[in-house]
């Protein structure tokens, strides 16, 4: 059932919804499996692979995917064209209020249409706006895959697009980033943060440095050619009570502290440019933070949000804003919980 209220839609969650523990697969890595995502002869994933990606990201939050739907060769064309975006003299493309890094925020496929006629005085190459908005509709398919994994997954076979029907405004947007080489003292080329939305589907051009805080370590996440990073946001990680988890990540360098990447491979790693892609899934804007049964929080359960507040609302608080104002400046509770786990262990270590 959907109920309007002040803080936008509460729907009640399915009576089967329940958390499971099936056995991981077997994986690339023992923190972040490499999953497949097979599908049945209707196009849905099979349950297999359902229940692979739930154990993944109640795991470590984090997983790499592979799917016909993102080729190896789309891979590229995306990459190339988020480079060329980036080195242009689009006022799309900003330099990150703290992080060494320049940026350009596309909100959904209109705003990549529109790039190219922001600046009258700029042209974007066609062929540029083409591959993005072919990369951005290749990523919009493979999402809803993944929403109808996690339902799945987590015991909701009676309602498998319980969470693909949270994203029927298609709130998405690409953020194309470009972090120029530093050098032996380079700290973190993106600070430590977790998501805000659902989910994040991230493409990288293979430079280390993506490193996730799982069991009070910060560990490398692999880079496996023809294959995407995705990780839950916090949104996703209320509406199931922290089972799934928003895991707090960053791009080291050869100078952050507590890494377990080797020390040579980030100093490589930071004398070299980093191309990235991420594409940021949001709910439909009305829809409530938190997803609680019958309408309301139950006894005993903490909220990681204030509950008055929708998602449109939510994300402009974590982000800083909209658009190209997506910096991310706010922290939920729990986030300020690990980071001060995180800053207690960096004080214990050696420097």
């Amino acid at each position: 059932s959907v109920a309007e209220s002040s803080a936008g839609i509460n729907k009640e969650v399915p009576s089967n919804f329940h958390l499971s523990t099936p056995s991981v697969a077997d994986s690339s890595t023992e923190n972040f499996p490499l999953v497949s995502l097979e599908v049945d002869d209707n196009g849905n994933p099979t349950k297999a692979t359902s229940l692979t990606v739930a154990s993944a990201l109640r795991e470590s939050g984090f997983l790499m995917v592979k799917t016909p739907l993102l080729p190896l060769e789309l891979q590229r064309r995306a990459l190339n064209a988020a480079s060329q975006f980036l080195e242009s003299s689009s006022s799309m493309v900003v330099a990150h209020p703290s992080d060494p890094k320049v940026y350009a925020m596309l909100q959904g496929l209109d705003s990549i249409s529109s790039s190219s006629n922001k600046d009258s005085n700029v042209s974007i190459d066609t062929t540029i706006i083409n591959d993005l908005k072919e990369w951005h509709q290749a990523l919009r398919r493979t999402k809803a895959l993944l929403l109808h994994c996690i339902a799945v997954g987590l015991g909701m076979t009676d309602t498998p697009d319980f969470f693909v029907e949270l994203h029927s405004e298609h709130n998405d947007a690409l953020r194309l980033l470009k972090y120029p080489p530093g050098n032996a003292n380079t700290e973190n080329r993106c600070k430590e943060h977790s998501d805000y939305g659902t989910l994040t589907l991230l493409l990288n051009d293979g430079i280390s440095g993506l490193e996730a805080f799982v069991n009070e370590e910060w560990k490398p996440i692999p880079y496996v050619e023809g294959s995407i990073v995705v990780n839950i946001g916090s949104i996703l990680a209320e509406w199931t009570r922290q089972e799934l988890k928003a895991t707090l990540h960053r791009v080291a360098g050869p100078a952050s502290i507590g890494s377990k990447s080797s020390k040579e491979e980030l100093l490589r790693a930071a004398m070299t440019t980093r191309i990235s892609i991420a594409y940021f899934a949001d709910p439909d804007g009305n829809v409530s933070t938190v997803l609680d049964r019958n309408g309301r929080k139950e006894e005993g359960e903490e909220e990681d949000n204030s509950s008055d507040m929708n998602v449109a609302e939510y994300i402009r608080w974590r982000s800083g804003g909209e658009g190209a104002d997506r910096s991310g400046v706010a922290y939920t509770p729990t986030e300020e919980s690990r980071l001060g786990i995180l800053e207690h262990l960096l004080e214990e270590l050696p420097y």
